[in-house]
């Protein structure tokens, strides 16, 4: 499931009113459902505000962290998007044996060992390989940003605990071959500097995560995680064209061009002439017109022989 910002542009054409085309993506079967995004993003909005503030104190200076993007995507693509990456640790997930990437690029890594050795988190002019010294620096970075994901996931884990820095080139090792992979991606904000950190695990555990969330938010609210409808249930508070007519009936031109008003157009059919009623634009019932209280109705009489599209 994409997650990406970029839907930002959709939903503005949606409140002006304009009609929204998106290309159907038939990879996304077996995906997060929206329910299930949304649960998982309103968590990783806390983590990113715990972030902010814990990471500002550890760096020494005013940041901004927002969550960006959540994702979920085959091993392929992963392997192809794991690679950007600069700095990528792992961190095994207790009582579960799944593991937690914890991913920083390159630009934002360099930022903040400069940072954290004194300097003022200028970029680098040359990009270099990371050294045993840099990822020294960073490991205390890194628990950090651990130990918040493990109080924000609590209680569907007990621990977080970061193991051995591994180069990008092999970070989709951590992960089974088979299993899809949630990419969640925040972006830091630091030093006029802006980077993207990443948290990257097997689809399999985000599912145990999404049902944590929607437990403790019926325990802690006292009330229950209420899904979204149905679409059939949705489709019974839609809108749509209906319409009295009487198919068949002819009027002059002269009669027409006669018309003004105040003026009553004689129909050539009997009273018993029954009508159909249409439904936006085809017809649904045979029917007759009525009045009912001070309100115009039609009396429904039978199924017209052309309602098949009913059962399409």
């Amino acid at each position: 499931m994409k997650g990406e910002t970029g839907h930002g542009a959709v939903d503005d054409a949606q409140e002006k009113g304009r009609r929204v085309v998106q290309p159907c993506n038939f990879r996304s079967a077996g995906r997060l459902s929206n329910e299930s995004a949304r649960a998982l993003s309103g968590l990783h909005e806390t983590l990113a505000r715990n972030l902010m503030n814990s990471l500002d104190v550890y760096l020494g200076t005013g940041l901004e962290v927002k969550l960006a993007a959540l994702e979920q995507m085959p091993m392929d693509e992963y392997r192809a998007v794991s690679q950007l990456s600069g700095y990528c640790l792992p961190c095994g997930l207790r009582p579960s044996l799944s593991t937690v990437l914890l991913e920083i690029d390159n630009p934002l890594m360099f930022t903040m060992i400069d940072l954290l050795l004194g300097g003022s988190g200028a970029a680098l002019e040359e990009a270099r390989d990371l050294t045993e010294i840099d990822e020294e620096i960073m490991l205390g970075a890194a628990t950090l940003v651990a130990q918040q994901v493990e109080r924000a996931w609590n209680p569907a884990i007990s621990s977080l605990v970061p193991g051995s820095c591994v180069k990008p080139m092999l970070a989709h090792k951590v992960f089974p071959t088979t299993e899809k992979v949630l990419r969640i991606r925040f972006e830091l904000t630091l030093a006029g500097m802006t980077g993207a950190l990443h948290l990257s695990f097997p689809a399999s555990f985000g599912g145990h995560l999404v049902r944590n969330v929607k437990t403790e938010l019926s325990q802690t609210m006292g009330i229950r995680y209420m899904p979204l409808p149905s679409l059939q249930h949705r489709l019974l508070d839609c809108s749509f064209t209906l319409a009295g007519v009487l198919p068949g009936v002819q009027v002059r031109v002269r009669e027409l061009a006669a018309i003004e008003e105040g003026s009553v157009l004689k129909l050539s059919a009997a009273m018993s002439t029954a009508g159909r009623l249409t439904l936006e634009g085809k017809p649904l019932f045979e029917a007759i017109p009525v009045r009912q209280s001070n309100q115009k109705a039609v009396q429904l009489l039978g199924l017209t022989q052309s309602t098949g599209w009913l059962e399409d």
